[in-house]
C-alpha cells in the first residue's frame, strides 16, 4: 500500500516539474438553461416526479426551486395519466413537485414528456424491471447477507439495504421524542489508495424510494457481470447513521432487509452521483471531471424504474 501511494505522489510531483508537457485548449461553457427531470417509478399506485431548470455557470436565478408551470405527459404502456402538483398538504411529496396516481407493474413501459415555456422540451422512457428475487438473509447491526438465484442469461443489477425505524422515548415521562427512519449506512470493504477504491465491484447510491440524493438512505448496487454461478450471496458491512439523544432516553429499533432490482440507467446514474461525491482529484484539477449520465432527451436528469422485495419487520439484531 505504501509503495502504491509513494508512486502516485511521484506522478503528481512530476506534473509540477519544469519541462512538463503542457497543452492549451479552449473550454466552452454552455449558457443555455435546460430542464432537469427526476422520476423513479416502481410497482404501486403513486409516482413522484420532480422538474427543475438548470442554472448555467455565471448566471443568476432567484425563482422557485421547482417550476411554477409545466405541461407534463405521463404514460404507462401508452396510456396517459394526469400529474398533480404537490403542495404543503400533499404528505410526503415536496411542495412544487408533481405526483401521478397510475397503476404500475413489473414489465411496464413508462414515458414522461415535459414542456416549459422558454426551454427545450424533454422526454425519457424506462422499463420497470422484473420483481426482485426471493432471498434468504442474515442480519446484524454491523452486517447483512442475502442469498438468491440470478439468471445468468440476463443482465441484472441488484441493490441491498437495511431499513431502520428508530423510536426515541423519554424515560422520565414515557413520551415519544422522535421517530427516525432511514437506511443503515453501507461501509466500504474495499482497500483504498489515497481517495480512490481500486477493488470495488459495487456503487453506493443515495436513494430513498422516491428520488436520488438523500444521503441518509444509501443502498449498495452490484451488476451481475461479476457473479459466478446461479446462486449469489451478497454481503455488506453496515453502521448506524441516526441521531443519538443525551440523557434519560431509550431507543427502540425495528428493521427490514431490502433487495432491489434496478435498471441499467439507475446504476449508471448512481455512478455519476458517486463520482460527484468522491472525486477529490477532479476538484483539485488532477483528474478528469466527473462522469456524467442522463437518459433524458433534450435536457438532463433521470427516469428509471426499479423493484424491491423486503422482509417483514424484525427486532433484536
Amino acid at each position: 500500500m505504501m509503495k502504491i501511494r509513494f508512486s502516485f505522489l511521484l506522478c503528481l510531483l512530476s506534473l509540477l516539474l519544469p519541462g512538463a508537457c503542457m497543452r492549451s485548449f479552449d473550454v466552452e461553457v454552455t449558457a443555455v438553461p435546460k430542464l432537469y427531470l427526476q422520476c423513479c417509478p416502481a410497482p404501486g399506485d403513486t409516482t413522484l416526479l420532480q422538474l427543475n431548470r438548470t442554472i448555467p455557470v455565471g448566471s443568476e436565478y432567484d425563482g422557485s426551486l421547482f417550476l411554477d408551470s409545466a405541461r407534463i405527459r405521463f404514460l404507462v404502456n401508452g396510456n396517459g395519466y394526469r400529474p398533480e402538483r404537490a403542495d404543503e398538504t400533499t404528505g410526503d411529496f415536496p411542495p412544487g413537485s408533481w405526483y401521478v396516481a397510475a397503476p404500475i407493474r413489473p414489465g411496464d413501459v413508462v414515458s414522461v414528456e415535459a414542456h416549459v415555456e422558454g426551454l427545450n422540451p424533454v422526454s425519457a422512457t424506462t422499463v420497470i424491471p422484473f420483481e426482485a428475487p426471493l432471498f434468504t438473509w442474515k442480519c446484524s447491526l454491523d452486517s447483512v447477507r442475502v442469498t438468491f438465484y440470478d439468471d445468468p442469461g440476463t443482465e441484472d443489477w441488484y441493490g441491498l439495504g437495511v431499513y431502520c425505524e428508530r423510536t426515541i422515548v423519554n424515560q422520565d415521562n414515557g413520551r415519544i421524542e422522535s421517530v427516525q427512519r432511514g437506511m443503515l449506512k453501507p461501509l466500504s470493504g474495499a482497500k483504498d489508495t489515497w481517495w480512490h477504491s481500486v477493488s470495488r465491484n459495487y456503487v453506493d447510491i443515495p436513494f430513498d424510494g422516491w428520488a436520488f440524493g438523500y444521503v441518509r438512505s444509501m443502498i449498495r448496487v452490484w451488476p451481475d457481470t461479476g457473479f459466478s454461478g446461479e446462486m449469489v450471496t451478497l454481503q455488506m458491512p453496515t453502521s448506524e447513521s441516526f441521531t443519538w439523544y443525551a440523557g434519560n432516553y431509550a431507543q427502540h429499533d425495528r428493521f427490514k432487509v431490502r433487495l432491489y432490482r434496478v435498471t441499467r440507467e439507475f446504476f449508471r446514474y448512481g455512478i455519476t452521483l458517486d463520482h460527484m461525491r468522491n472525486n477529490e482529484l477532479a476538484e483539485a484539477s488532477l483528474a478528469p471531471a466527473s462522469f456524467a449520465f442522463t437518459n433524458v432527451t433534450g435536457g438532463v436528469g433521470i427516469l428509471s424504474g426499479w423493484t424491491v422485495r423486503e422482509t417483514d419487520w424484525f427486532e433484536g439484531m
